[in-house]
């Protein structure tokens, strides 16, 4: 059961002083009441609005232990405060609802009790003062001990000259990589405003030529050609640009080389993904590759990724929801490259740069975000996403091969295949 301080709601109107001469404001219209907007507290949700137990109007939470609206509350409030007394002028067992509870106080007020709000949980002005005084200095205090908190956060953050030297070089490398700003361009002009969509390519599904159904709709296992085509063209410059991202990362080209391979291979999807999901548009509901292209849900779908579509562009927007700065995106990507993978020889050195570059990233969120002690746990579960989606999209490889009838480039698969030169080409 809930005490009198917490069933009282502090954030109501004020309250105004009734005297015989100003009887009328205890039956002044409650619909007044919701001009300001009453504080809604936590517990009640807002969707589904609970009734009033008395009137049937929107309650605004419990209020003298009883599921009120702010009408009932300041009214009851008000009746015990001042002693109000109240006659019926009919038989004592008026209809109380929203459009009639204020033609009849006495058979408002006996709801009221009978529906069991207490009278002695209506504080006095004097008990009203002291509570609200109570009220600020906890208040007070809990900002007090917020202010303490952050500053021993910062105090136990200490960005070391080695975390400047990891922030700078792994941003530096990223923005030289992947330029933040991009021309982006459309396929089929369907996403980009004022321009019609074109008529559909021919997909393929088992072997066999099909054309599009004519609302647009396809399968999750068709693979369209044409999207196919151009995704398979920018795969190969954004391999080359995660390469030569992973190179310029402190102490990533002292593992053994066969690490750096095995690194490499591991992480490349997972690092376009990271790329891709940091342009996305959230009002045309895009994504932008490498070298702008700017693709739909629908068009990643079709272009080889299938059901991995839906995953991507979810990922892609809790990224946007988290307002990671560069650096941040870039830290998250070098972890991406230098994470515990299978087919490594010499884990022990990769152990130690990924506890190098997570202290980094952790001390650079603690100082700049200090007010956010949770984004830390948020983006760590980032990496688990990526590493979700990279699994699934594995298998997807596999469906692409058997699906396309026409030769598929073969620097598409090339981060999957076992003897891959590419990943060298930047030693």
């Amino acid at each position: 059961m809930l005490s009198a301080y917490e069933n009282l709601d502090f954030f109501n109107h004020k309250l105004k002083k009734v005297t015989s001469s100003d009887y009328h404001n205890s039956i002044m219209d409650d619909n007044d009441l919701d001009k300001k907007g009453p504080y809604i507290p936590s517990y009640m949700d807002q969707n589904t609005p609970e009734p009033c137990v008395v009137c049937g109007d929107k309650a605004t939470g419990y209020h003298y232990r009883c599921m009120t609206c702010e009408g009932c509350k300041g009214f009851f409030r008000r009746t015990v405060q001042k002693d109000l007394k109240y006659s019926c002028k009919y038989a004592g067992d008026c209809v109380v609802d929203k459009t009639t509870r204020n033609q009849c106080q006495e058979c408002r007020f006996k709801k009221c009790v009978r529906v069991g709000m207490a009278t002695d949980l209506v504080l006095d002005e004097q008990k009203r003062v002291a509570k609200r005084k109570l009220i600020e200095e906890n208040r007070e205090r809990r900002r007090s001990e917020e202010i303490r908190k952050i500053s021993r956060l910062r105090a136990d953050c200490v960005f070391t000259e080695r975390d400047g030297y990891i922030v700078d070089h792994v941003t530096t490398s990223w923005l030289q990589t992947c330029p933040k700003k991009v021309n982006r361009y459309y396929l089929n002009g369907a996403t980009k405003p004022g321009m019609p969509e074109a008529p559909r390519p021919p997909v393929v599904q088992n072997g066999v030529v099909r054309e599009a159904d004519s609302s647009g709709g396809m399968e999750d296992d068709m693979v369209d050609q044409d999207i196919f085509g151009h995704l398979a063209e920018v795969i190969t410059p954004a391999i080359i640009k995660v390469v030569e991202f992973a190179k310029q990362i402190p102490g990533f080209t002292k593992l053994v080389p066969d690490d750096q391979v095995a690194l490499l291979k591991n992480c490349c999807f997972e690092v376009m993904c990271l790329r891709a999901a940091s342009r996305f548009d959230k009002q045309r509901r895009t994504i932008t590759m490498f070298g702008g292209l700017t693709v739909t849900k629908e068009q990643v779908s079709l272009g080889g990724l299938g059901r991995l579509a839906e995953p991507l562009f979810e990922f892609a927007e809790g990224l946007s929801q988290l307002h990671l700065d560069d650096t941040e995106v870039a830290l998250l990507a070098a972890l991406l490259v230098v994470a515990d993978r299978p087919g490594v020889q010499d884990q022990e050195s990769i152990d130690r740069l990924q506890d190098i570059i997570l202290t980094a990233y952790k001390n650079y969120i603690t100082r700049q975000r200090p007010h956010q002690p949770v984004l830390w746990g948020k983006i760590l579960m980032k990496v688990t996403d990526l590493r979700a989606l990279s699994v699934a999209h594995a298998e997807q490889v596999k469906l692409v091969k058997m699906e396309c009838t026409s030769d598929i480039p073969p620097l598409f698969l090339e981060m999957f295949e076992s003897s891959s030169p590419l990943f060298m080409k930047s030693e």
